[in-house]
């Protein structure tokens, strides 16, 4: 099955190891991005399709129920799960396209910013957990009207009382909550303008 002509490889700029099959993956993403818009809590998180066979960026994941499979970062709205956009991970040669990365972007600000950049601007709150999180993206999500909110990781294994305190342990030892808070503090008494309003409307993601 060919999904993408042969004779366009000399102009083709995406990713080579997806040159197949990039025309129906570029076709998903526009198509889930235009079908419905994600209300004001949005999250980002990896993924691992299940896959077996030969493949040169098949990922091996132990902590995935799948373990080997395809590996993809995606932005899925918070309340229903709809995948809204999402980049396929084939190694180094990942490509990350948005107008935010600058030179001193590092890997995973550059993850967040392509996922995210439709949707910046507009008073959403995005929440991810701390592989990638950093008070630099903080700041600058914060500059482009979004609110970053990082999810803390507590095993399922405390007795009543204890999720709280360790929960607490792990905020007050974890240096990117420490860095965040410490430049949200500052922000607030400078402009007290660090929580930004949800300006969408109710009926908006179901517009289209």
């Amino acid at each position: 099955m060919h999904f993408n002509n042969n004779d366009h490889v000399g102009t083709y700029q995406g990713p080579s190891k997806l040159f197949k099959i990039y025309p129906i993956l570029s076709h998903l993403n526009t198509k889930f991005q235009s079908l419905y818009l994600p209300g004001q809590n949005i999250a980002i998180d990896e993924s691992l399709t299940l896959w077996r066979g030969r493949l040169s960026f098949r990922q091996y994941i132990l902590l995935k129920s799948s373990k080997f499979g395809i590996k993809s970062y995606e932005l899925c709205e918070s309340s229903s799960g709809y995948l809204w956009s999402f980049i396929i991970y084939i190694g180094k040669d990942t490509v990350f396209q948005t107008a935010f990365i600058s030179g001193d972007t590092n890997k995973t600000a550059a993850i967040v910013l392509s996922l995210v950049e439709p949707l910046l601007e507009k008073g959403r709150t995005l929440w991810m957990d701390n592989f990638y999180n950093s008070p630099a993206l903080a700041q600058r999500l914060k500059t482009l009207k979004t609110v970053l909110e990082p999810c803390i990781l507590v095993g399922k294994t405390f007795h009543k009382g204890e999720r709280e305190e360790a929960q607490e342990r792990r905020i007050r030892s974890s240096t990117f909550r420490t860095g965040v808070r410490s430049e949200v503090e500052r922000q607030k008494r400078r402009d007290n303008d660090f929580n930004l309003p949800w300006r969408g409307k109710m009926n908006e993601a179901n517009e289209m």
